[in-house]
């Protein structure tokens, strides 16, 4: 059995890696950080991940137990001094198999990490009986075209565009035809990386090539998108200049 410990205090951080090292199981890796983790964890794919809520950088613990869900689901016991209900409501919508408040007794979570593994490989058990609330493969959308899902990365989302009722979703392979607005559809992208420019189109930030201010156009994929008056200076407010 594997083990990531997420933990960015190294006296915490230390403690449990001798704690599981000293109960015979193998270390999948000690990540400090969302990043961190987040790579550990797509190399190893551990059997249950040992998880603080408060990490350093942007994703917290609960931020990427979501994720972790979305590629594999994995036992999650999150380890934390986070005792208030609003924390504590938000990690069960991750569907953990337990919540240990810091600081804990060895033996409490030697038993919560057994039975873990003991439900997590049970013989056709429903491991995580709270999962119905987690979005799967959250970095991606699920596009329906007639009968199949197509699978499409946020990431790779080039701009979204209004035509008649519709919203035309572009990649730099094809475009998808969406039953919803752009209104509805803004509320499912990271606003950190999406942008409205126009009444008509939002666009991926990170695929912007250059921006005309007197022409009031923004260059994605050799496409001219239009940016409105309106757009302009919250856009140029939010970049990074030099």
């Amino acid at each position: 059995m594997t083990i990531l410990i997420v933990e960015d205090e190294p006296n915490y951080a230390d403690t449990l890696e001798m704690f599981v090292d000293e109960l015979g199981y193998d270390i999948a890796g000690i990540a400090g950080s969302g990043k961190e983790a987040l790579t550990v964890f797509e190399e190893k794919l551990p059997d249950l991940v040992l998880m603080d809520i408060h990490l350093e950088g942007e994703l917290s613990g609960i931020d990427l137990a979501r994720i972790f869900q979305g590629q594999k689901p994995t036992p999650i016991i999150y380890i934390t001094s986070y005792d208030d209900p609003e924390t504590f409501a938000k990690a069960k919508q991750t569907g953990p198999y337990a919540y240990l408040i810091k600081p804990f007794e060895p033996d409490t979570l030697q038993r919560t990490m057994e039975l873990a593994f003991q439900h997590a490989f049970a013989e056709g058990e429903q491991v995580f009986e709270n999962s119905e609330e987690v979005i799967l493969a959250s970095s991606s959308f699920f596009v329906k075209d007639r009968n199949r899902l197509i699978k499409i990365r946020i990431e790779e989302i080039l701009w979204v565009e209004v035509e008649d009722k519709y919203c035309m979703l572009h990649t730099r392979e094809r475009k998808f035809t969406l039953r919803q607005s752009l209104k509805e559809l803004a509320q499912k992208l990271d606003p950190s990386v999406f942008v409205q420019t126009h009444r008509s189109f939002i666009v991926n930030a990170n695929e912007i090539e250059d921006i005309d201010l007197s022409l009031f156009i923004v260059r994605i994929n050799d496409r001219e998108i239009p940016l409105g008056r309106a757009h302009k200076d919250e856009l140029v407010r939010r970049l990074q200049m030099l």
